[in-house]
């Protein structure tokens, strides 16, 4: 899994540099003016996010390669599931398809929020799990 969740740390890291910069040079170009501004701002809120959490599974997949647990994965499982609902249900509510209402793509966002806090809980276990070393 350590392979798995620096792969997609690494795209996931891609995908959030061009989406900031996409959102920052072509924004006006797609977005109707009077939802320019909330646009702009949703996207600075979903590439933070987008960013952080990925720094966090780079940090899974590093601590990964020391020693691979359960909850170790299960975290990794969770960012990767935080950044594809919050992250990318936000993209889409505000910056792809404004116009279009929110539908049910809503609903992804508060999904991804829970998965980004059990994703730092379980990195809590994880760490709680490490063996007690003594000198």
């Amino acid at each position: 899994m350590t392979r798995l969740w620096g792969v997609l740390a690494g795209l996931s890291g891609a995908l959030a540099v061009a989406i900031a910069a996409w959102a920052s040079h072509g924004l006006e170009h797609v977005v109707a003016p009077e939802l320019l501004a909330r646009a702009a701002e949703q996207a600075r809120t979903a590439t933070l996010y987008h960013l952080i959490h990925t720094l966090a599974l780079l940090g899974v997949a590093l601590w990964s390669r020391m020693q691979s647990t359960a909850w170790l994965n299960l975290a990794g499982f969770l960012f990767a599931t935080g950044i594809a609902c919050f992250c990318l249900g936000i993209y889409a509510l505000h910056l792809w398809w404004p116009a279009m209402g929110n539908g049910g793509l809503r609903y992804l966002v508060p999904v991804g929020g829970v998965a980004f806090i059990l994703g730092w809980l379980a990195l809590a276990a994880a760490a709680l799990s490490w063996p007690v070393r003594r000198f």
